[in-house]
């Protein structure tokens, strides 16, 4: 990944960016990642100088999460990379075949959504790159 970013990493800068003044809860709700993994993402991501902690003045215990002019400018920057790679690796299919595969993955995604939480019967998590990965190898959800 360019600029020194994971991918999962440049998926919550841009759930930031895209929602700034989310707080960690529910970025983590928002994309199934658990608590732990997404505090580490954004402790590394503050540390890098694209993402700061805002207290929220409604709950002075909760710390609102938005972009930096580097993290907002990085993502501009990596995004029409992101979007060639995707292009090219779509470009066998015809355009509504690729809009159906991307409906259908998102349905797949949506529906097997409760699986990703914390407390859906997994084993327990193991740590993989300094993330918290559901499943018994550390590759995703483990087998029943």
């Amino acid at each position: 990944m360019p600029e020194g970013l994971r991918p999962i990493e440049y998926a919550v800068l841009a759930a930031i960016d895209d929602r700034p003044g989310f707080d960690q809860r529910k970025l983590a709700m928002a994309l199934g990642i658990d608590a732990t993994s997404i505090g580490q993402m954004v402790d590394r991501l503050a540390a890098m100088g694209l993402v700061d902690r805002t207290l929220d003045p409604a709950d002075r215990r909760v710390r609102l999460l938005v972009p930096t002019l580097l993290g907002t400018s990085l993502r501009q920057r990596v995004r029409p990379v992101l979007l060639e790679a995707q292009t090219r690796i779509l470009a066998p299919l015809e355009p509504a075949e690729q809009a159906t595969l991307l409906e259908l993955l998102a349905r797949v995604v949506e529906g097997n959504d409760g699986y990703a939480r914390p407390g859906s019967g997994r084993r327990n998590a193991k740590r993989r790159d300094g993330y918290m990965c559901p499943g018994g190898n550390g590759q995703g959800l483990s087998e029943p």
